[in-house]
């Protein structure tokens, strides 16, 4: 039996994800390079004859209308422009939740897990956010339970993507999970693709610790960014990635020369570095959000650390 998608795409969505997730299901769905509709049939959905402009300028026109979301069996959201307006309009927002109501399965792709947020669909679930996008998340969302380690997550009826490429990756996840390792594979070598990812692979990292080859190091830097604001330690990352404390420092003092406590503390301030520069907020909360336990602690850290207070960094851009 056809498995069928419904695309709902935000206001200035990003092509990538959409087309990367899109010609996926095509391959993998036929025989050979034909690209019928067997396997997997698709919609974009949307208001009937206005079309939805993309974050390049490029625009798509729906090929359905917005209307009764039992017709699919899963739905997709598309994120966008974080900058372009926050809701999707009356008629898409009823349409996604309506498929919640429902019961069926719920993707956001790139940004759009910004969307299910708001809309409280996240609530309770695993969810996945880009590296590019956490603080941002975190911020509008503290009480969502992001990350921003592996490629995309799946939790139960909810599926989140950090975007770009890993749209393939998730769609292969669902083809696999329906049709085996063989459309998987068939899909990946026309679209060129050296290998599929899976739940384990990891979004590329930030540049501070670019030369992490190790991967269980790059792992635990991943886990690290994604948890600046909790006041964890070294020791409860490790367990998270079933290590004890001293092999990770181990793993640590091979690949990077440094101890995990001080990786840990330097990504802490960097962290404090962007916020202090980037956003308004006062000082005693950037601290919060960034580990530490009080103002005191923070600037003590952070003099020790750069040379001058936060509040020399900050005066230094007026």
């Amino acid at each position: 039996m056809t498995y069928r998608f419904a695309f709902v795409l935000a206001r200035e969505f990003t092509l990538s994800p959409l087309a990367m997730f899109i010609d996926t299901l095509r391959l993998a769905g036929d025989e050979g390079d034909r690209s019928r509709r067997v396997l997997f049939d698709w919609q974009i959905v949307g208001d009937r004859g206005l079309p939805i402009r993309s974050s390049s300028g490029l625009e798509m026109m729906p090929t359905a209308t917005l209307g009764d979301p039992g017709e699919y069996d899963h739905i997709v959201l598309v994120g966008g422009l974080l900058g372009a307006p926050k809701n999707l309009g009356a008629t898409r927002e009823r349409f996604i939740l309506d498929a919640a109501k429902r019961g069926l399965p719920l993707t956001a792709l790139c940004t759009a897990s910004f969307h299910f947020a708001r809309l409280g669909l996240l609530d309770g679930y695993e969810v996945c956010v880009s590296l590019f996008h956490l603080a941002q998340f975190h911020e509008e969302f503290p009480n969502v339970s992001a990350r921003a380690v592996s490629l995309f997550s799946v939790d139960r009826n909810r599926a989140t993507c950090s975007g770009g490429a890993g749209a393939a990756d998730l769609a292969s996840h669902f083809v696999r999970e329906r049709a085996g390792d063989q459309p998987v594979e068939k899909a990946a070598k026309i679209l060129q693709l050296d290998r599929i990812r899976s739940l384990n692979d990891l979004q590329p990292g930030g540049d501070l610790f670019a030369d992490a080859s190790n991967r269980m190091v790059r792992r635990a830097l991943l886990l690290m960014q994604g948890v600046i604001e909790e006041s964890i330690d070294v020791e409860e990352i490790a367990d998270r990635l079933s290590l004890s404390r001293r092999q990770l420092e181990r793993l640590f003092a091979s690949d990077l020369q440094i101890s995990p406590k001080a990786a840990f503390m330097q990504l802490r301030i960097r962290e404090a570095e962007r916020l202090l520069k980037t956003t308004k907020l006062p000082i005693s909360q950037i601290g919060l959000r960034c580990g530490f336990v009080s103002p005191q602690h923070f600037s003590r850290v952070f003099v020790a650390q750069n040379g001058l207070t936060p509040t020399q960094v900050r005066q230094a851009l007026c």
